[in-house]
């Protein structure tokens, strides 16, 4: 019996991690595919004067001919593009460029050759891991460390007095009126537009942003001096912006929606805040003393000491882990050597330059403005992708070489947590994520983080 001819593929590599292959179909597949789509037409579509399924083909030919033939190249390319992936094993980073693909022709007993175009992951070596030695502080906690922890357990007992003449200053508690619009080119970040449908405190989002459109708007709003937290927003510069300032000043400051909020409605805005400062309080502290430490339910102020040292040499522990795989990742980085897939940074950066270049246009910037932000904007971007790519794909080799794999166990206790921090129960937040996309997000997250634990645990670490 003879064996029906097989696709067949060549592959070559264009540049940095660009492989074209080049692809022929013979005729008999071609055929064979038009035979199953003629067949499932005849055996499902009505005609005029015929049975169910006894059309003669000829007719459906007739009616249908053009649509076929369409349908057969479709499904013929996605065939071959699967087919070509994995028995090539290609990686791809983006959707694949079919040459000629508008003249290119599916017909029966006729050969389809063509070739595409496809950005893969970069093919390199990983570096020796056991070679790399990086050097930390020790996670000892500090006697200023241990007071700045005791003074914040000061701060939740203590009494708020009025500042009438005085002005603000670090540790203040002050009451705002804020009103907050869209900054289209604060930060350059200029997505998120679909999400200003909501409410925030009193008032609804804007369901557009317009520039005369409060997105953000509460009134006796109080902030701590020093927090950065400002009503469910996160303020980089709001600190500087009120300290020295009196009862009745006029502030304005950049602020957004917290990184790990994905479902805050301000999410991916930049915000330019406009507050007035109403009034100032300022706490009166009280003593450390046993009775302090009883007042927070220890027995006394030795074993508050204690317990406020365990803490913070916990949070210094967790922060050297991270410096070590920041450290040790850096070195990888520098003695991996591949090239990166241009044409995803370049696509990147020109979408973001076209953004910006919109929002600079709907204030009047002149041509020559617009041409000197674009440029500056463009170059930062470039450096910072070429950046976050090299730390994907080095990450993304580990994930590979030791075999990383995320269970299903690991999942659900990390969609627990953050079910338990946005007060849902495990199941909905497991299903929001699930419905919005962000559950392979979570995981890749996940499987990125064991890599790093990975890359720590094989390094050489000494005390700084």
């Amino acid at each position: 019996m003879a064996t029906t001819p097989e696709m067949a593929f060549t592959v070559e590599t264009t540049g940095p991690c660009r492989k074209k292959v080049n692809v022929t179909i013979p005729p008999e597949l071609v055929s064979d595919e038009f035979d199953k789509t003629y067949q499932n037409l005849i055996k499902t579509v009505p005609i005029q004067g015929f049975r169910q399924g006894r059309a003669p083909r000829g007719l459906i030919e007739k009616r249908y001919g053009t649509q076929v033939a369409l349908e057969v190249k479709q499904t013929l390319l996605d065939s071959a593009y699967e087919k070509a992936l994995k028995d090539h094993e290609l990686s791809p980073l983006a959707a694949p460029e079919v040459d000629g693909i508008e003249k290119l022709e599916a017909a029966p007993k006729s050969e389809m050759a063509f070739a595409f175009t496809v950005t893969v992951k970069p093919e390199f070596e990983l570096p020796d891991i056991k070679g790399i030695e990086v050097s930390v502080p020790a996670a000892t906690a500090t006697t200023d460390e241990l007071d700045a922890a005791i003074k914040d357990l000061r701060r939740g007992k203590a009494t708020l007095r009025p500042i009438e003449d005085g002005a603000a200053e670090e540790g203040d508690v002050l009451t705002l009126d804020i009103h907050g619009r869209e900054n289209l080119h604060g930060r350059e970040n200029l997505h998120g537009r679909e999400n200003l449908q909501g409410k925030e405190g009193g008032k609804e989002a804007g369901s557009a942003a317009g520039d005369d459109e409060d997105l953000f708007h509460k009134e006796d709003l109080v902030y701590e001096v020093g927090s950065k937290f400002l009503g469910g927003l996160v303020s980089d510069d709001i600190d500087a912006a009120v300290t020295g300032q009196k009862p009745g000043a006029e502030i304005e400051a950049n602020a957004y929606a917290p990184p790990h909020e994905a479902d805050h409605p301000l999410a991916g805005v930049d915000i330019r805040i406009k507050a007035e400062l109403l009034d100032i309080k300022r706490p009166d502290l009280p003593e450390v003393n046993d009775e302090f430490a009883k007042s927070l339910d220890y027995d006394d102020l030795d074993e508050l000491n204690e317990t406020v040292g365990k803490q913070v040499e916990t949070r210094k522990s967790r922060e050297r882990d991270k410096q070590i795989e920041d450290l040790a990742l850096e070195q990888l980085i520098v003695k991996a050597d591949f090239e990166l897939p241009d044409e995803l940074i370049a696509k990147e950066v020109d979408e973001l330059a076209a953004r910006v270049a919109y929002s600079l246009q709907q204030e009047n910037k002149s041509e020559e403005e617009i041409a000197q932000k674009i440029v500056e904007i463009k170059a930062a971007r470039r450096e910072e992708s070429q950046a976050e790519l090299r730390r994907f794909f080095v990450l993304d080799k580990i994930v590979e070489k030791e075999r990383v794999i995320v269970t299903e166990a690991e999942v659900r206790n990390a969609v627990g947590m953050i079910a338990m921090y946005n007060q849902k129960t495990p199941e909905e937040m497991y299903t929001s994520l699930r419905d919005s996309g962000r559950l392979g997000t979570l995981r890749n997250q996940l499987r990125e983080t064991k890599a790093r634990e990975k890359l720590r645990k094989k390094v050489t670490v000494k005390d700084a």
